[in-house]
């Protein structure tokens, strides 16, 4: 947060002969994603020490709820590593060590600052590093896609454009193993990459290669003009098709899998249908999503689009309806409002979507058809839909548990293997924002498999 460059590279080598992961200090680095950290990625008292850090540097005071959760963290350990000791006063050991805590926190506070002002060893304009190797990449694309129909099926033609219609911003996630499998993740509508920081590092954990890209209009990726490159579905998954090929150059079958949510989830199941045996990854994992948009859904998102009206400040009007539909009455990040920061965290990203971005996303999504691109012939062997078990008050669930029914007659006569359906408990629209602890409990069971 201080920006002391310095300070991260002579203390990471240092907790990592301490027994941090590169997992674990991939949360502590990561200063934007809201906190508490996903469960089982930090012990309970590490937690509580980092969100105390974390509050005490940002705004200094400390709220009494954090100070309830480290105070008991710490009474625990006095209880467990101090058992055999006699005459242990808890109460006293704890505010000795609550003490202690603190005034670590604020030395290295001063002692950043002091290191950033005078900048010691010339890392003051440095960024701060990262634990494993991180890359930013910006993805020019030069194709227009296009259609014809063949015997009631779309039919898609890439065609090389002379000069970039628009770009794709991302962010590659190395692992320290050259062999490692890649997992690609494709954002929503009104998001973009940053998303998936809560559930990162569990990937980070199993030393995955990891791509994370904003989708066209998105975070700092750009809108092409609707005479360059019109957004549809399909032209988002020609994106993704140009990144993962052109660009990064992987081949498909190092991609372990494609994770799309929403929007996102639209655009792997036209990936799905679009990509041959050649160019498909070992899997695809779909989530909350339809296979086609529903009825009545054009409408719908014509309404949101006039309630925008063309205007960035009424994005604010679009958070006040959109938040409580991703995150319904019954969703952990409901039931704990107004002291989540998850919620804070979503809605700015829904604010600083642009709004030719908010209303090209929102018409594409207005009118698609994956079935008719031919989703249920791909050739892509591992797929699983899931879907938040309050999205939509179970709708979405329905759809893409009765699509999962569909898709398996078609892929058991081809000797297939059948396409998976889970519901998320608890979680709204984002399971992987509201409960990212059982998303990655399903998908890590799903890849082990793969």
């Amino acid at each position: 947060m201080n920006g002391a460059a310095y300070e991260w590279i002579q203390h990471e080598p240092i907790a990592r002969q301490h027994g941090l992961t590169t997992a674990q200090l991939y949360i502590i680095r990561d200063t934007t994603t809201p906190l508490p950290p996903a469960k089982n990625l930090l012990d309970p008292l590490q937690t509580a020490v980092l969100v105390f850090s974390d509050l005490s540097t940002r705004k200094v005071n400390v709220s009494d709820r954090v100070m309830k959760d480290l105070k008991k963290e710490l009474r625990i350990w006095v209880k467990k590593e101090m058992i055999c000791e006699e005459g242990v006063d808890v109460e006293e050991k704890m505010n000795d060590l609550l003490a202690e805590i603190a005034l670590v926190m604020a030395t290295y506070n001063m002692v950043s600052r002091f290191l950033v002002s005078v900048d010691v060893a010339g890392f003051s304009e440095e960024p701060v590093p990262w634990p494993l190797k991180r890359q930013e990449v910006c993805s020019f694309i030069c194709l227009l896609i296009q259609f014809f129909s063949h015997m009631g099926t779309k039919r898609v033609f890439l065609i090389p454009k002379e000069h970039p219609t628009h770009f794709i911003h991302g962010v590659t996630l190395e692992s320290s193993s050259s062999s490692a499998p890649y997992v690609i993740f494709v954002n929503s509508l009104l998001t973009d990459y940053t998303m998936w920081s809560l559930v990162l590092p569990y990937f980070i954990s199993r030393d995955y290669n990891i791509v994370l890209f904003s989708q066209r209009g998105h975070g700092e990726s750009s809108l092409p003009t609707a005479t360059d490159d019109p957004t549809t579905i399909p032209s988002l998954a020609s994106d993704l098709q140009v990144i993962i090929s052109s660009h990064l150059n992987i081949p498909s079958n190092k991609i372990k899998t494609i994770i799309g949510v929403s929007q996102g989830g639209a655009t792997a199941l036209a990936y799905a249908a679009l990509s041959n045996v050649e160019n498909s990854p070992q899997s695809i994992i779909v989530c909350d999503t339809t296979p086609r948009t529903p009825q009545g859904n054009q409408a719908a998102w014509e309404e949101r689009i006039q309630l925008v009206n063309g205007d960035q400040l009424r994005m604010k009007r679009l958070v006040d309806i959109t938040i409580p539909r991703w995150f319904p009455p019954g969703s952990s990040i409901s039931s704990s409002l107004p002291h989540d920061n998850r919620t804070e965290w979503i809605s700015s990203l829904i604010t600083s979507t642009p709004v030719p971005s908010f209303q090209a996303g929102a018409r594409a999504l207005g009118s698609y058809d994956t079935l008719e691109l031919g989703v249920l012939n791909s050739s892509i062997p591992n797929i699983l839909l899931l879907a938040g078990s309050l999205d939509g008050g179970g709708k979405v669930g329905g759809t893409l548990k009765q699509f999962s029914h569909d898709w398996n007659e078609k892929r058991k006569l081809e000797e297939r293997r059948e396409v998976e359906y889970v519901t998320i408990e608890g979680s709204g629209h984002l399971p992987m924002v509201d409960e990212p602890e059982q998303f990655w409990k399903v998908v890590d069971r799903f890849l082990e498999t793969v």
